[in-house]
């Protein structure tokens, strides 16, 4: 049976950027407006948003209908998020704080099938979006669903080398926000400054180095020009309650005039 489903593996190994948008509004309806935006993917916030799995699985399903690939941010470095989220037919997850490599080898147990990993099986939602029968899915989605350490904490900076060499990783991801805070130690949020772009300089070698992707939260239009720079491909490139803002003052300065 051939698959329909968004090859994000092929479209990441290009090269070319890839900018997604991210979400933090638990709505569906929302989901696949947000979808059908120019960007090449959208991410679901579980962590900061107010996204739980229940909202997820619908807003995944229509992302899915819009022929985007449904990203996933995850509430935490958990065993259980991963293979639930690609059970519902999401194509990556991005999993906070993973600060060593012992944390990455065990994210990349709960994202994998054997031999790579140790996740569970039960992804009928995954298979049925992807048009797969279960023993291509299984063949398949080891390949099909990627899986991001984020790089967001002195200690995960310090141990980055060994993090990109986890095998079965696909990616690091930068928190710039929270890796700026830690490394001025608690004294400001600053996404471009020295220190910060030095120290994200340091994760896209070690993802260079090791096959992976280079992915970070950009959030505006300076700060994606920095990291695309830097050498990443992977950027968040927008959220939605700022994309609600930035339309409304659009407006009202056209109105103005």
């Amino acid at each position: 049976m051939a698959s329909a489903q968004f090859d994000l593996r092929t479209r990441l190994a290009s090269g070319e950027p890839f900018l997604f948008s991210w979400m933090t509004v638990p709505s569906p309806l929302l989901a696949g407006q947000v979808a059908r935006l120019p960007f090449d993917g959208v991410c679901l916030d579980m962590q900061h948003g107010m996204i739980g799995f229940p909202d997820a699985v619908g807003m995944i399903a229509a992302i899915n209908a819009a022929a985007r690939p449904a990203l996933v941010r995850s509430l935490w470095n958990d065993a259980a998020t991963p293979g639930q989220c690609f059970d519902a037919g999401a194509k990556c997850v991005i999993a906070p704080m993973v600060n060593t490599r012992a944390q990455a080898e065990l994210l990349v147990r709960a994202a994998k099938y054997p031999p790579m990993g140790s996740r569970s099986w039960g992804g009928y939602t995954a298979q049925q979006a992807a048009g797969l029968t279960p023993a291509e899915y299984l063949r398949e989605a080891n390949r099909m669903s990627m899986v991001f350490a984020m790089v967001e904490t002195a200690e995960a900076l310090e141990n980055v080398e060994a993090i990109a060499a986890t095998p079965g990783l696909d990616g690091l991801f930068v928190g710039p926000s929270d890796l700026s805070i830690a490394l001025s130690k608690g004294a400001g949020i600053d996404k471009t400054g020295k220190e910060t772009l030095a120290a994200m300089q340091k994760v896209a070698a070690a993802a260079k180095k090791n096959g992976l992707v280079a992915g970070a939260f950009g959030g505006s239009a300076e700060v994606i020009k920095s990291y695309l720079g830097l050498g990443f491909t992977f950027i968040a490139a927008a959220v939605d309650v700022d994309l609600m803002q930035w339309g409304a003052a659009e407006l009202n300065r056209a109105l103005r005039v």
